[in-house]
Order: structure tokens, then C-alpha cells, then sequence
């Protein structure tokens, strides 16, 4: 019960969070609300477990889940903000990667020249991974999930190694699920088109 009571926030962090990647998977607008309440908790989380680039990541999240709110579910169609489900398209994989690899390089300098992080390299892989992969996702493109696969797997990793254990069974639950959005998502492109 001591434990309960000293990780409240970790696990309402954790359910709020599931929540979202469930309805992240079902394709659901109100994701993006969840989102943001979730990715609150866990900058809170995060900043104590000295994941500084995890804290500042999920600011981004509850910023980046403003705008997926609105190109989801609040802009127009005629604009082309709210668009279908769409594949990513070659030139936009190489900027991505290349933005990708700056976000990562840019975090490890910042961590390890600024912070007291005892793990910059992964929490500024998960960091850059996860930067890309909510903007693709707010775009609504389907291999945003080949990213959140790998980074969820290799935060499962991170977590552990901090010991925030119900964040890292969240990150097994979202790798799991991570695959079947992947599949759930394609299915959406194939309908629509």
C-alpha cells in the first residue's frame, strides 16, 4: 500500500496513458485530450527521475496533442489539415531522418554538457524517436509506428534501468499494441482508398 501511495502519480501517468494508445489504435479524436493530461503527469515523472529529455519530450506531447486535437477533429477538410490516412512518402523519410539524427545528436550534447543524466544516449534516443513520430502521428501517417515500435521497446529498456516499473510495463503494453495499430492503421489507408 506504501508503494501505491508513493507512486500515485506514476500509475495514473501509466493508466492515462494506456488509455490514449488504446484509443490511438482505434483511430479516436479524444486521444489527443488524453494525451494531454497524460504527458502532464509525465513530465512531472520524468523530471524526477532526472529523464530530463523525457520531461521536455512530453511538454512536447501535450503542445504537439494541442494540434493533433485540431487537424483530427476541429479543422477543415477542404484546407487538407484534416486529412486521411496517408503513407509516408520517400522525400519526407529523408527529412525526417535527417531530423531524427539532429534531435538525437542535439539531446546527448544538451544532456551531457548541462544535465546530471546518468543515461543521456538512450533518453535522447527515445527523445528524437518519439519528437518525429507524434508529428507523424498527428499527420496521420501510418509509419509513425514503426517508430513508436522501436521506441517503445527500447524505453521499456530505459525504464527499468530507472526503476519506474509501471511506466515500463505501459512501454511492453504499448510495444504490444504498438504493432496492432500498425496493422489497424493500414487497414484505414487500404479502405480509403
Amino acid at each position: 500500500m506504501h508503494w501505491i501511495y508513493t507512486h500515485w502519480t506514476e500509475i495514473i501517468g501509466a493508466s492515462l496513458s494506456l488509455l490514449y494508445l488504446i484509443l490511438e489504435v482505434k483511430q479516436n479524436w479524444i486521444m489527443w485530450i488524453v494525451g494531454i493530461i497524460s504527458s502532464v503527469f509525465y513530465v512531472f515523472i520524468f523530471f524526477e527521475a532526472k529523464l530530463y529529455a523525457e520531461t521536455g519530450l512530453n511538454l512536447y506531447y501535450a503542445v504537439l496533442s494541442v494540434y493533433g486535437l485540431y487537424s483530427w477533429k476541429l479543422a477543415s477538410t477542404k484546407d487538407d489539415t484534416n486529412r486521411a490516412f496517408q503513407h509516408l512518402s520517400i522525400p519526407l523519410t529523408v527529412i525526417l531522418t535527417i531530423i531524427t539524427f539532429v534531435v538525437f545528436v542535439c539531446m546527448i550534447f544538451i544532456l551531457v554538457r548541462y544535465t546530471d543524466s546518468t543515461v543521456p544516449i538512450p533518453d535522447a534516443l527515445v527523445t528524437a524517436l518519439g519528437i518525429v513520430a507524434i508529428w507523424m502521428t498527428a499527420k496521420k501517417i501510418v509509419e509513425c509506428w514503426y517508430l513508436w515500435i522501436f521506441a517503445n521497446i527500447f524505453a521499456t529498456g530505459l525504464y527499468i534501468s530507472q526503476n519506474l516499473y509501471p511506466t515500463a510495463i505501459l512501454y511492453v503494453v504499448y510495444s504490444v499494441l504498438s504493432f496492432i495499430g500498425l496493422i489497424e492503421w493500414r487497414k484505414s489507408v487500404t479502405h480509403k482508398q
